[in-house]
């Protein structure tokens, strides 16, 4: 984890126990101080979820250098949802549309996650691949409803093009 979340989640924390007293009075620094602890907190999550993905998936041993890091370490949650002949090219598609960002968003449209779904069609695709309700960020979700348009809808839903 970086030194500087440390630092924030410390200071969030101090401020937090600091500022309420036996009643709790809604001040703007309790806000901030409230917003801060959540970012700290869904970094140190983030931060976890990688590791249990590095723990799953052994050592970085990918000889070929064609996926970093950001890429390769979601590889066993595409051999979870992919075909075999298609998980090198869900990797790409992952590399090309968010650089393996799990809360990558595009700047100029909707498209937000590993696989970079649009937000109007997210809710019905979630659904149908049977993840009704899930968060376009979470990473599985984003990964297999991917993996069910791929099935339902081909390759063609990417800008990003990957050969196969």
């Amino acid at each position: 984890m970086k030194k500087p979340i440390i630092t924030l989640l410390i200071a969030a924390i101090a401020l937090t126990v600091t500022a309420v007293p036996a009643v709790a009075i809604d001040t703007p620094e309790l806000h901030i101080a409230h917003e801060a602890y959540l970012a700290a907190k869904a970094e140190v999550e983030h931060e976890a979820l990688l590791l249990d993905l590095q723990n799953i998936n052994g050592p970085y041993d990918n000889d070929r250098g064609e996926f970093s890091w950001a890429v390769e370490r979601w590889r066993p949650v595409v051999e979870m949802y992919f075909p075999g002949d298609r998980i090198d090219w869900a990797l790409r598609i992952i590399q090309c549309e968010s650089h393996g960002d799990p809360t990558a968003k595009n700047p100029h449209s909707t498209a937000s996650g590993l696989f970079q779904h649009l937000a109007s069609l997210w809710p019905e695709r979630a659904a149908r691949a049977g993840f009704a309700g899930a968060d376009v960020f979470d990473p599985f979700a984003n990964i297999a409803v991917a993996a069910w348009l791929l099935e339902n809808g081909g390759p063609g839903n990417w800008v990003c093009r990957a050969r196969r």
